[in-house]
């Protein structure tokens, strides 16, 4: 250990350096208190013993500059002096003095005084040290931070505001917002949103994001359903997610023509519909357990259905909005949200009056949870959801001949629905930016009718109201748990036909046929809730011919008719 001493007398010095030396210490020495300093910078001592009363520069003020150029570092300086007045002690220690010895020296006096600060110094530095790396490591996840606010704000913003008509309000509590929102067309031209609320809020709850984007904006292009899409949702947050996190998630689907709306709500709060007037018409409560929390089997994918005008409103919130607290610790709650909507029967409700209602509310109070809002405006007047998009290159489709077929039992057809699969292969084989909205709405249309219509025998006539659609669906699911000895044939066919390549679409079922004729309508004449599938596809198609029986479709699709 090296000690600087600091004395205008060479025999306290003297003294001094015996003693200090007898206990194996380097001494270093300074006639008075400007050497200090610079023999101080010099050799770096561990310890100092200033003399108060020296020449040039006494002891005060050397131990002030010494303090002032060790900064944050531990130098301990122990005043020596024969002075007894407790105002200049007082003064040695404002300066910076950490203890002090009186003249005549006692040897272990000296000697239990440099052990004690050695030990007061080494566990400073040893703290010194600790904060040192904790910056470093600081400053590491500072930048890993960004890094990752960075991609995860990618990932969100993919999708926020693909229309017009899609409106969000969105509060993170930290960096990192636990809330996610997704929208994207599907490729009949329709809309899926979903958003979810991970358990907790930060960069932890943030982690389900960028695999949930992914199995969202995919399957969503692809056509899955929404149900389709939850199941593998859930599958893959229950992989990945700690035991004690899970996504409570909402999911909505809306058709192109705004007709029917299909809702899965996984612990979230009611997904509400008013009408253009702003007033409620329609909750859609949670029915189902978080993502990522059971195991397939238990899963429960059974969506809710409702019939739509197609100029209503929809809100979709979490549960950060009903659990906002005011001053008083009472929470917002459901009922002042639903009340929002009663109260307002006179003036449309809106996302701005929502939040403004929350911020009124809450004021001086608690906001402790992430907070989205989102509303989605069905007018078509506000935005056509037209899911091509004409600035994406299309890329050389293959101009070969090539056909495919496959065919689906009783037992696949209650467990599969093909056209997301039969349009994923289509795409593989040619590059279909454009057309994709097209054939899924054919082949949609046809595989559905000859399942709902030629096997399972239902009547569109009861999609007439709500209730109808309800006692539809029932009907169907009911009937498709005891289907046997039925199947659904479905080929297709790339081929030239007059100098021009096409796809035929054939589609065939073992069922008794439908009526085409009483199934359908004219698309400007029908203003109810079914029958204009078929009229669609012929005006999407070159060509659409029905056989006698009703219970075999073919079309053939032109890449030229757009």
């Amino acid at each position: 250990m090296k000690i600087l001493i600091a004395e205008d007398s060479k025999l306290s010095r003297s003294v001094l350096s015996s003693i200090l030396e007898k206990y194996d210490y380097t001494v270093i020495e300074a006639e008075n208190g400007e050497e200090a300093i610079e023999k101080y910078i010099e050799f770096d001592p561990d310890i100092v013993l200033m003399d108060l009363m020296m020449p040039v520069m006494n002891g005060y003020t050397a131990t002030k500059e010494i303090k002032r150029i060790s900064g944050d570092k531990f130098i301990p300086v122990i005043v020596i002096t024969s002075i007894v007045e407790t105002s200049s002690l007082t003064e040695s220690v404002e300066c910076g003095a950490d203890d002090y010895l009186n003249k005549p020296y006692n040897a272990e006096a000296i000697h239990a005084k440099i052990v004690a600060l050695s030990r007061i110094k080494k566990l400073h530095d040893s703290l010194r040290e600790h904060e040192r790396r904790l910056e470093a490591l600081n400053e590491e996840a500072e930048a890993d931070l960004l890094v990752a606010e960075h991609i995860y704000d990618f990932v969100l913003d993919k999708g926020h505001d693909v229309l017009s008509s899609v409106r969000k309000y969105m509060r993170p509590v930290t960096n990192f917002n636990g809330d996610i929102l997704f929208s994207a067309h599907t490729p009949s031209g329709g809309l899926n949103i979903m958003l979810g609320d991970f358990t907790g809020h930060g960069l932890t709850a943030a982690i389900g994001a960028i695999p949930a984007s992914d199995i969202f904006h995919q399957m969503t292009v692809k056509g899955f359903s929404i149900g389709d899409i939850a199941v593998e949702l859930n599958k893959r947050l229950k992989k990945i997610l700690p035991l004690n996190m899970f996504c409570a998630a909402s999911l909505i689907e809306i058709d192109q023509e705004r007709t029917t709306m299909s809702a899965w709500n996984g612990s979230m709060p009611d997904i509400i519909v008013t009408d253009s007037n702003g007033n409620l018409i329609n909750r859609i409560a949670s029915s189902h357990t978080a993502l990522g929390i059971v195991s397939d089997d238990k899963f429960d994918r059974k969506i809710d259905i409702s019939s739509l005008k197609g100029d209503e409103l929809i809100y979709m919130c979490s549960d950060g909005l009903l659990d906002a607290r005011n001053k008083d610790s009472e929470k917002f709650g459901m009922d002042n949200y639903l009340g929002l909507f009663e109260r307002n029967k006179s003036s449309h409700v809106n996302l701005n009056n929502i939040v403004d209602e929350l911020f009124s509310f809450a004021e001086d109070g608690e906001i402790n949870d992430d907070i989205s809002i989102i509303e989605v405006n069905l007018d078509k007047n506000v935005d056509t959801w037209h899911a091509d998009n004409k600035d994406l290159i299309e890329r050389k489709r293959i101009t070969t001949g090539w056909s495919a077929s496959i065919s689906f039992d009783a037992g696949s057809l209650r467990e599969t629905n093909p056209v997301p699969l039969l349009l994923d292969m289509v795409n593989g084989i040619n590059v279909i930016h454009g057309h994709k909205e097209r054939l899924y709405t054919v082949m949609s249309e046809f595989f559905t009718n000859s399942l709902d219509h030629g096997l399972l025998r239902l009547e569109s006539s009861l999609k007439s109201s709500p209730e109808g659609f309800m006692e539809y669906f029932s009907q169907r699911e009911k009937r498709l748990s005891e289907l046997t000895d039925a199947s659904i044939m479905i080929s297709i066919e790339q081929k030239k036909i007059d100098d021009e390549w096409v796809i035929v679409i054939d589609v065939k079922d073992t069922g008794s046929g439908f009526d085409v004729k009483k199934s359908s309508a004219t698309l400007e004449d029908n203003s109810g809730l079914s029958g204009r599938g078929v009229e669609l596809v012929k005006r999407i198609c070159r060509s659409v011919e029905y056989n006698e029986k009703g219970n075999e479709v073919r079309a053939i699709y032109s890449f030229a008719k757009k």
